[in-house]
Parts: structure tokens; C-alpha cells; sequence
């Protein structure tokens, strides 16, 4: 933190705006400036940068960049941003809206907002509902999110009348529920709520994120029940890697004690469902990869194919690289990482999905994809032939077409192959292109109350902002207000022009590229090509 914005945060004032890109992004990309009605208003042709004239001359000259906001009362109420000599459009667009200022204003503008632009409105359809049930977790991994920034927040667990009163009205336009942590399965009331999940609303697919120690036989007999999607974070393929990779250093006895665990409770659910004819639900199972395991990634796989892994998933340790840049920071351990996930990728395509295009260098993953598609397939497959026998008996849409039948069979809702591979990544229709879909079709709820449409989107709203008490004195939250609030509207309507601030830089879902690029393309696309691995 530079010490002008140490002080300007300890005096509760803005710092003073420079006339950049960005800020004429923030006012070309805002629901509160109207292009049209700004020309129109003050007597302008139709081919004066509406934008930049309102930024630049525009506010001094007390115009407004629309009906919906008035340049001089926000002035008039905000003498600090006067004073800084700072656009008002552009102070509110980048500090005003998360401070909490001019709420009244927007709440009374925001339905004419709406009905000029239907196209950022929402309503859920078969969505997403992401619930953090806890932040605590059993496990010390080294680089866990959670441990490493969550601080006083690190071990809240949410309230549980969140889960089972305020979002009762979200399930019946829900498909999926993933429940994460911390640990999905760490939380008091984790095995109550999946209990009622499971009886009250079967139609929908529980999901679950865990490393698996708390995994014991009640969460396996109800998760083999119910047809859960589980993924447990395994990270390492033997006791040794783990300590030395995964669990905190100064804990390595704990590390050897509890991985042994992790796999026995993976192992008797895969043995539960090979008994029950569910194998085709086996857990998904994940490694993060850093300096002290890129070594381990072929006995990670074979270990994943020993259990009938679903899909086998990968990521890059953040603390190890700079993710928001175009290259890894650990090239020697990294670069060589990803080029054998993507060689692991092309072979077993059409066998068993490995996904690792999450949070990654997109110009890193581009130089390599030309190595990998350039080698003969037949030669991977040679390179891989033990791989390959582990996985001989293995279909990706064989399986997902058991599932769906065990699905239907139960009264579920059915799943794409998208959902199956991740819930959260997806893209949907918009004109002539595809866009992603959280900000429209998803909800994520932690345990402090943090409201947002995805897990890797800024903090964004909070549930304890919309809980009501109704007239019969129950709590409640009227989730339209939440759907189609001024700050879900807002991101909607910038993502609509490619405008990505808020989502994380390496999300696969806001490449600057246009039309993106699927999460499928390099694994499940090449089934549909009816060439998948050559």
C-alpha cells in the first residue's frame, strides 16, 4: 500500500483521479451514463465521444451523464471528492458505490435503470447456489486461500438459518448446490443440511468440495444415496510428497498421520459404489502443484485412475507465481508441469477429463498448447502406455451418460458435461458470441455474510443488507432484490462490453478474447470433433 493511499484511508478520503483509460472506462461502462441521452441533452452530434467529453469537460461544466445522476448533488454531498477535483462519475464508480454512497439515489433510479437495460436484469434458471458452510477446515495446507488471507474470518461457520430458511426460496430454481469450506463436510451442521438437501429438494445435485478426513461412513452412505458429485483435494500421491508439499512444514507428523486417513475414506466410498453399481459417480480428485511435487503429477494420476477418479484436476500454487502475469514466476518447476498435464490431457481425452485451465499464464498456456498439438499422437501414446491400460475400460461420456440415468432415475435434475466438470464454468449465449454465466444464473454465500454471483468476482454484497422480518416475524430475503441489485446489474453490464473489472485477471471465463475460449475446448470439444486425440 502506497502512503498516500495509507493516509487517504485513514483520513476517509479519496485520493485524487488522474484522466487515464480507466477512467473513461469507468464512465463509458457505467448504468449511471447514457451516451445517447447525453448528446441529445445537450444539443451534441451524434459522433462526439459522449464519454470523454463528460470526463473531461462535461462535469466541470455541471452536465450530468444521465437522468439517473446528478453531477452537482453528488458534488454538493461529497465535498471530499469536490475538493479532490475528482470526476464525480468516476469517484463513484470506483470507491463511491463500495462505500455506500448515494444508495438512496440509485435505489430510487435503479427500476428505469432496469427497464432501459432488460439485458442486466436476472432471474435464476436450474443455478448455481455456491455456499461456503465454513470457513474451518482439519488440514494445514501450506497454501490454502482461506489460512492465508481469511485472517479472524478463517474458522467462522455460517449461520445456519441462512442455508435452511433465507435461501429456501432460491431451491426450487436451483440445480446445484455446491457446498465448500474450509472442509464441506468439517461444519456442525454439515451432515444436518445435506440430510435435508437430500429429502426435501432430491431434484437437486448436491456437490461437495473436501480433502476427505472428515469423510466418514454417514457422509459416504448419504453421499452414495444421494448421487453426490464430490472432489476431494488430495494433492499428493503418497505420505512423503504430502508433507513435503502439501501440509505445513513444521507439522510433518500430522501430515503422515492424516493423509493415511484421506485415502481410506476415499477408498471404502469408491468400493461403497463399485458395490452399489455407482462407481460411475466416483470422486473427482484434485493436486496443487508447486517446487516440492511437480515431480509427483504421473503417480498422482495413476493413483486417481486406482480410485476411478471422475476427473482428475490440477492446479498451479499461487504463492509459487504470479498469476495475474502472462508467464509462471517457477518456470523450471512449472513450465515442465503443465506441458505433461496437456500431453495427459490430449491422450486421455475421450477416457478420463484432466483439467488444470484454471487460474493459469494464458501466454504460457498458449506457446506450450502449439508444443503439445504438434507431437504425433501416437507417439504420447507410447509415452503413456501404463496410463493408458489404467484407463483402457474408461468413457467420459459413457459415464456422464450413467450418471444421468441414475439421475433420472432418481428424480434429479440431469447434468451437461459442463456441469459435471465444473458448476461454475460456464458460458452462455449473447448475440453472435458466448459470455460467462455467473453474474446471470449463480449465488455464492459465505459465512460473514459476503454476497456475490462468484467465488473469484470482488466482494460484492452482503446477505445482512437484505434480511427482512416479515409480518410473521420470520426473517427472510426477497432474492430479486439481490438478482437484480444496481451492483449485480452494474457487472452485468460491463461484462456485456468486455469490461472485466472485479473478476480475477486468470479466470478462463473473462479472457480479454473474443469469442473466449471454452473450458472444453482442449478436452471434451475434441469428442465432438469425432477425432478427440489425434
Amino acid at each position: 500500500m502506497t502512503l498516500l493511499s495509507t493516509l487517504t484511508k485513514l483520513l476517509n478520503k479519496t485520493p485524487p483521479s488522474d484522466d487515464s483509460d480507466f477512467d473513461r472506462l469507468c464512465v463509458a461502462n457505467s448504468l449511471l451514463f447514457d451516451a445517447d441521452w447525453y448528446r441529445q441533452s445537450y444539443g451534441f452530434g451524434e459522433y462526439l465521444d459522449a464519454a470523454a467529453h463528460y470526463l473531461h469537460v462535461g462535469w466541470r461544466e455541471g452536465k450530468d451523464p444521465s437522468e439517473n445522476f446528478s453531477t452537482a448533488d453528488y458534488l454538493a454531498a461529497n465535498p471530499d471528492v469536490k475538493s479532490a477535483d475528482m470526476n464525480p462519475l468516476v469517484h463513484f464508480e470506483r470507491f463511491g458505490r463500495r462505500e455506500g454512497r448515494w444508495r438512496e439515489q440509485i435505489e430510487r433510479a435503479l427500476p428505469k435503470i432496469l427497464s432501459r437495460h432488460p439485458e442486466c436484469r436476472a432471474q435464476l434458471n436450474r443455478g448455481l447456489l455456491r455456499l461456503r458452510i465454513t470457513n474451518a477446515c482439519n488440514a494445514k495446507c501450506r497454501y490454502c486461500g482461506v489460512r492465508c488471507t481469511f485472517g479472524d474470518e478463517a474458522t467462522h461457520a455460517m449461520e445456519p438459518s441462512w442455508y435452511y430458511e433465507l435461501c429456501r426460496p432460491l431451491y426450487d430454481n436451483i440445480g446445484i448446490v455446491l457446498i465448500t469450506g474450509g472442509d464441506a463436510f468439517f461444519a456442525k451442521e454439515s451432515l444436518n443440511y445435506m440430510r435435508f438437501m437430500s429429502t426435501n429438494y432430491p431434484r437437486i445435485t448436491l456437490m461437495t468440495e473436501s480433502n476427505g478426513i472428515a469423510f466418514n461412513d454417514k457422509f459416504q452412505q448419504l453421499a452414495a444415496d444421494n448421487l453426490f458429485k464430490t472432489h476431494f483435494s488430495v494433492n499428493a500421491s503418497n505420505v512423503d510428497v504430502f508433507a513435503r508439499s502439501c501440509w505445513d512444514a513444521d507439522d510433518g507428523d500430522a501430515a503422515r498421520k492424516i493423509f493415511p486417513v484421506m485415502l481410506k475414506n476415499i477408498r471404502r466410498y469408491v468400493e461403497r459404489l463399485a458395490a452399489e453399481d455407482k462407481l460411475c459417480f466416483a470422486p473427482d480428485l484434485s493436486m496443487v502443484i508447486n517446487r516440492d511435487n511437480a515431480d509427483d503429477i504421473l503417480n498422482f494420476v495413476k493413483l486417481a485412475l486406482d480410485l476411478h477418479a471422475g476427473f482428475i484436476v490440477f492446479y498451479f500454487d499461487y504463492t509459487e507465481n504470479d498469476m495475474n502475469a502472462e508467464h509462471f514466476t517457477n518456470p523450471d518447476a512449472a513450465r515442465p508441469a503443465m506441458k505433461t498435464l496437456m500431453e495427459l490431457e490430449r491422450v486421455l481425452a475421450e477416457k478420463v477429463l484432466v483439467y488444470f485451465r484454471l487460474w493459469l499464464p494464458t501466454a504460457e498456456a498458449a506457446t506450450l498448447q502449439q508444443e503439445v498439438e504438434s507431437i504425433p499422437i501416437a507417439e504420447l501414446r507410447a509415452k503413456y502406455a501404463d496410463i493408458l491400460r489404467k484407463a483402457a475400460d474408461r468413457s467420459v461420456m459413457g459415464e456422464l451418460k450413467r450418471r444421468n440415468e441414475l439421475r433420472r432415475a432418481a428424480g434429479k435434475y440431469e447434468l451437461s458435461i459442463v456441469d459435471d466438470i465444473s458448476p461454475s464454468l460456464h458460458l452462455k449465449p449473447d448475440a453472435d458470441r458466448e459470455i460467462c454465466f455467473a453474474p446471470w444464473n449463480e449465488i455464492d454465500l459465505y459465512p460473514d455474510g459476503r454476497l456475490d454471483f462468484c467465488g473469484w468476482f470482488e466482494p460484492t454484497l452482503n446477505i445482512h443488507n437484505f434480511i427482512e422480518r416479515g409480518a410473521d416475524g420470520r426473517d427472510f430475503v426477497d432474492w430479486s432484490r439481490v438478482l437484480n441489485s444496481f451492483e449485480y446489474a452494474s457487472a452485468r453490464y460491463r461484462i456485456l462490453r468486455d469490461d472485466w473489472r472485479g473478476c480475477q485477471m486468470c479466470c478462463p471465463m473473462n479472457s480479454a478474447k473474443n469469442p473466449m475460449e471454452p473450458v472444453t475446448k482442449y478436452n471434451v470439444d475434441r469428442l465432438s470433433r469425432g477425432a478427440p486425440s489425434s
